[in-house]
């Protein structure tokens, strides 16, 4: 989305509104294509036991379709969401420090080293924009480290730089806020828990789709707070 002449952070914050409601929506409804598939081939699956027929072929085809449906579509499904997530956050995230650079040219991002996300976590910090501060940046922070985990290192924990802190994220469940990771009938949901399990290849990080949904959330939370901190300081 473009930025409007108001040039404004209460037109942005606008935008991030808007634009997360269908994000949001997008997510949500991402997992619907997978329980249909799930539905159309218990469908089949019945056709062929109503037939009174060999069955050979309908559980060979049920292996097949339902290791997919409930193994690939789903880790395909998530990772997806996540990584575009991260990157939406990424782009208003660049969004706003070039607003903020524009304003107060001081400082400008090409001044800060590094790359990505932590670059412009940088920039604001320099500029004294206390992140810690912003409704929910630390869950914020676990996202960006999962989403690197399985960006580089296909969700597999001993792989990553940061192996020891993904499982403390994961055991207390701090990629949640406090209100929500305390509730009862979250706290051992399989459908919105991230858990480790095994793999080939050592402990592995596993996503749900509930995680990336809450997630759209999060950061649409974070974006807008830290718009109305940007506004606060630099337009009273």
């Amino acid at each position: 989305m473009v930025i409007n002449s108001e040039r404004k952070y209460s037109s942005i914050e606008s935008q991030i509104e808007e634009e997360f409601m269908y994000i949001s929506d997008f997510i949500w409804k991402s997992n619907y294509l997978i329980l249909e598939e799930k539905k159309r081939e218990k469908e089949i699956y019945n056709m062929y036991e109503e037939a009174s027929i060999d069955m050979t072929t309908a559980n060979l085809r049920w292996e097949y379709e339902s290791f997919k449906i409930n193994k690939i579509f789903p880790y395909l499904t998530n990772i997806s969401n996540l990584f575009t997530l991260i990157s939406i956050l990424e782009h208003n995230l660049f969004k706003l420090s070039k607003e903020l650079e524009n304003r107060d040219s001081s400082l400008l991002i090409s001044d800060i080293r590094g790359a990505g996300i932590n670059k412009l976590f940088e920039y604001f910090k320099k500029k004294n924009i206390n992140l810690e501060k912003v409704t929910l940046f630390k869950q914020i922070q676990a996202s960006i480290k999962i989403r690197n985990c399985f960006f580089h290192a296909s969700g597999v924990i001993s792989w990553s730089k940061d192996d020891i802190e993904l499982k403390n994220i994961v055991k207390n469940k701090l990629y949640f806020d406090q209100e929500f990771r305390e509730k009862p009938n979250i706290k051992n949901n399989k459908e919105w828990i991230i858990s480790i399990v095994k793999s080939d290849y050592g402990q592995q990080l596993q996503l749900t789709h509930n995680y990336t949904f809450i997630l759209s959330s999060y950061i649409k939370d974070f974006l807008i707070g830290l718009c109305r901190v940007l506004s606060e300081k630099y337009e009273g």
